[in-house]
């Protein structure tokens, strides 16, 4: 969690403000062309969607011609665990020098995720004996070649923290945000793995605009975006604070309330809501956006909480807060005008509930290639023997940026169903181009989240996290930020979860999506 979350409470005027602390010149300064006292930065300097942090406002950017892919240790058989055996070891190809592939890309693009863990039933430290080279544009010298341990434990620049994290602070899993950049292809392996149970993630963005991009060299300033990681559970953006609308309302059962009318372009970059816990299922938000139709957000879904039951969220863009504040920083743009109405559930339940809230712009006009903001949410069902069920579904052109899930086996008592890999198909791809190697895995964890201590344990960093983990009758809620590794899609994407041969890593519960979609 971030020191703060830039929010300050003001007895004796009564509002929600939303504001942020200066930023000196190691913080996140971003890209703010025509923002009062800030210096706009090169026209010529294209912002890269792996570069996300110089202007949190391309977030809501869906140029298409980019692609995500990922590259992991799955079982392609459909076998119940991945594949670990001695003799089976993973790899692409093995070179004549006895180093093992397991990530190879053409052309241009950025290397955003790298995730790994070793183990026996739980996560154990990783073996300093195994090194991981990465090899880019044709070159034979690598960019980088370190020890398992050294990747991923902060102790090598430009390998620091919050970018990257250790089993001891990603619920199991041991995983790098370092974007790694090509110009003409990128190849990765690891030496000393032939016998080694390792399991592994990587995700690389691609690109069809070379020109635009830096190769990764190792000594890259990446103290803006650490800076940005590091203020989770704050507010990401560094504009100075604009209050557009803050106050409190009291609603009764079926109750609403505007609470901002805004006229554009702009975009909202922070919605902020305070209510007793109690009440938080009991409210949802009615977003409109220009002349699309307004959709409607219950509140635990908008800030990515899911449920009253969870502990505070340490996500970057949406969460709640130690204090209790829930909040969404995703950028909204609208090039009209956009309304911001605060409603009530009609429902049994006290005649009056009372809820602080408040809503800021950027003030400033959103990218050209700027979408719409969206929100799907999924009840998941059973899906029998040998199915998929579906956590995601979306049909048209557009980019997903996050998902959360509460997720339960659907029978029994068993965490197996964390064992159910996710595969995303992007544009109706017969094969999908990210196939996962577990739900847990998925939101950066590893081994059911069990540490070196045995038991599964909530863990908050800014992009991934879980926020409740219960035993006896299993339950997990989980978020994943999706932004350097956000995913493009032309024609729609499907994100679905497998049920398993025999049924036995079938789950129940809701899923919770972010995308952008384009302005027609």
């Amino acid at each position: 969690m971030g020191e703060s979350r830039g929010l300050w409470w003001m007895p004796a005027v009564g509002p929600l403000i939303i504001a942020v602390a200066a930023v000196g010149s190691t913080g996140c300064t971003g890209s703010t062309a025509g923002r009062e006292g800030v210096e706009a930065p090169e026209a010529t300097a294209r912002i890269l969607p792996w570069e996300w942090w110089r202007d949190p406002a391309t977030i809501a950017s869906v140029s298409q011609g980019d692609r995500v892919v990922m590259r992991s240790s799955h079982c392609p058989s459909g076998c119940e665990y991945d594949r670990h055996a001695p003799g089976d070891p993973r790899f692409l190809r093995t070179t004549t020098t006895g180093e093992g592939v397991i990530f190879a890309a053409d052309g241009a693009g950025a290397v955003t995720r790298i995730w790994m863990v070793m183990g026996d039933g739980v996560s154990e430290p990783l073996d300093a004996s195994i090194r991981l080279r990465v090899r880019i544009d044709g070159r034979r010298r690598p960019v980088v070649d370190m020890s398992l341990p050294e990747l991923f434990d902060g102790s090598s620049a430009p390998f620091l923290p919050p970018l990257v994290a250790d089993l001891h602070t990603s619920g199991g899993g041991n995983v790098s945000y370092v974007p790694i950049a090509f110009r003409d292809g990128c190849e990765i392996s690891l030496v000393g793995a032939e016998n080694a149970k390792v399991w592994f993630q990587v995700i690389a963005r691609l690109s069809d605009d070379a020109a635009s991009v830096r190769s990764f060299t190792g000594r890259e300033d990446l103290g803006e975006l650490r800076s940005m990681l590091a203020r989770a559970g704050g507010d990401p953006w560094p504009e100075p604070s604009r209050p557009v609308a803050n106050g409190s309302a009291v609603l009764p059962p079926g109750g609403a309330q505007v609470i901002s009318e805004l006229t554009g372009p702009d975009l909202i970059n922070g919605i902020v809501i305070r209510t007793p816990r109690k009440h938080w299922g009991r409210l949802g938000l009615r977003l409109t956006f220009d002349d699309r139709p307004p959709q409607l957000v219950p509140l635990l879904d908008l800030t990515g909480v899911m449920t009253s039951d969870s502990g505070p969220s340490g996500s970057l863009m949406m969460g709640a807060d130690e204090d209790g504040d829930l909040y969404c920083y995703y950028p909204m743009p609208f090039f009209e005008a956009a309304t911001v109405e605060l409603m009530r559930r009609p429902v049994e339940g006290p005649a009056r509930v009372r809820v602080e809230f408040a809503v800021r712009t950027a003030g400033t006009p959103p990218p050209d290639d700027a979408g719409y903001f969206g929100v799907q949410t999924r009840r998941l069902r059973p899906a029998g023997t040998g199915s998929e069920i579906d956590l995601v579904d979306l049909d048209g052109s557009g980019k997903l940026v996050g998902l959360v899930a509460d997720l339960r086996p659907a029978k029994g008592r068993s965490w197996i169903f964390l064992e159910a890999d996710e595969r995303i198909r992007i544009d109706g791809e017969p094969d999908p181009s990210w196939h996962g190697t577990g739900v847990e895995d998925l939101f950066n964890g590893g081994f059911y989240f069990r540490g070196e201590a045995g038991d599964p344990a909530p863990f908050l960093t800014a992009l991934a996290g879980a926020t409740l983990l219960r035993g006896g009758y299993p339950r997990a809620v989980m978020y994943r930020l999706l932004l350097g590794d956000a995913i493009p899609f032309g024609a729609g994407v499907r994100a679905t979860l497998e049920a398993g041969a025999k049924g036995g890593k079938d789950v129940r519960g809701r899923s919770v999506t972010y995308f952008y979609t384009p302005r027609e």
